[in-house]
Order: C-alpha cells, then sequence, then structure tokens
C-alpha cells in the first residue's frame, strides 16, 4: 500500500496557504489598530495592540505554521529521495506515538533475519497522518522506506 502520492504534497501546500492567508488578514488588522492608535496618539493602545499582534504571531507559528512546514519538508524528502525496500516479520507496532524532527510516528519494529535472530530487528517509523497499518506481531510484510520513514507497506 502506497502511503504517499504528489497529492499529498499538494494538500500540505494548500494548508500551507491558508495559514498563511489567515496570519496575513490577522496581521493587516493588527497594522490597522497600530496606525489607528498612532494616529489618535493613545500610546497604551499602541503597546498593548503590539504585545498582542507579536503574541499572536508567536501562537500561530508554534501550532499552526510549523507542523505543517515541518510535514512539508518531510514529504519532500519522502517523494525525492531514495527508496529501499526489505521483507520480515511484525515484531511490534507501537500504540503511542513519538515525534520524530517535528512529525508524529508509530515506531514499528520488524525482524529482517530468516531465523528471526534479535540482532535483525530494525526500527522504522509510520507516519500517524496515514490509515494504521493493521499488523499483529509474527505478520510477515514487505516495506519501502526512505532512511528510516515508511513511504509503502504490503502484507505477504
Amino acid at each position: 500500500m502506497e502511503l504517499y502520492t504528489q497529492q499529498d504534497l499538494q494538500a500540505n501546500q494548500a494548508q500551507m496557504r491558508g495559514v498563511l492567508w489567515r496570519t496575513g488578514i490577522l496581521s493587516a488588522l493588527c497594522v490597522a489598530g497600530i496606525v489607528a492608535s498612532l494616529i489618535i496618539r493613545s500610546e497604551w493602545l499602541t503597546v498593548g495592540i503590539t504585545i498582542v499582534w507579536g503574541a499572536l504571531l508567536i501562537f500561530l507559528w508554534d501550532i499552526k505554521f510549523a507542523p505543517v512546514y515541518r510535514y512539508r519538508r518531510y514529504l519532500r524528502e519522502l517523494l525525492g529521495g531514495l527508496r529501499h525496500r526489505t521483507e520480515g516479520a511484525v515484531v511490534s507496532l507501537a500504540q503511542e506515538g513519538t515525534y520524530k524532527e517535528g512529525v508524529f510516528f508509530s515506531a514499528l519494529l520488524i525482524n529482517v533475519d530468516p531465523k528471526m535472530d534479535p540482532e535483525g530487528e530494525r526500527l522504522f517509523y509510520v507516519d500517524r497522518c496515514k490509515p494504521r497499518p493493521e499488523l499483529a506481531p509474527g505478520d510477515r510484510i514487505s516495506l519501502e522506506y526512505h532512511g528510516n520513514y515508511v513511504t509503502a507497506w504490503a502484507k505477504q
């Protein structure tokens, strides 16, 4: 099952444009408020609007823009990078998530050794924004990956 396509990148770009437009509109309103407060010569209002604007920009950067931007970098790397293929048996698929480079993943541990030697275990990361694979320990799977990020998987 292929996890990523160019449509994912286009959807992410549309989401980023939306975040930037909303931030621009809110910033324009704050700038208009600052200009108005300067015209009426109200120092406390100018300071107050400037503080609110700064807090708004910091909040929007951390909550809205940064996650979308990190996911965009992740998608570009996956779609343009070299992919490898391996096969193995599932050891575990974590229920809890983990952040890696600003993206939320589930850890997938597979054993690529035909004799199931513990030395053959490899750790991969499965994107939590994609449908979670229904895998049980012992299932044989085929993985396509970039680095240690799963880009496609199939049960055997």
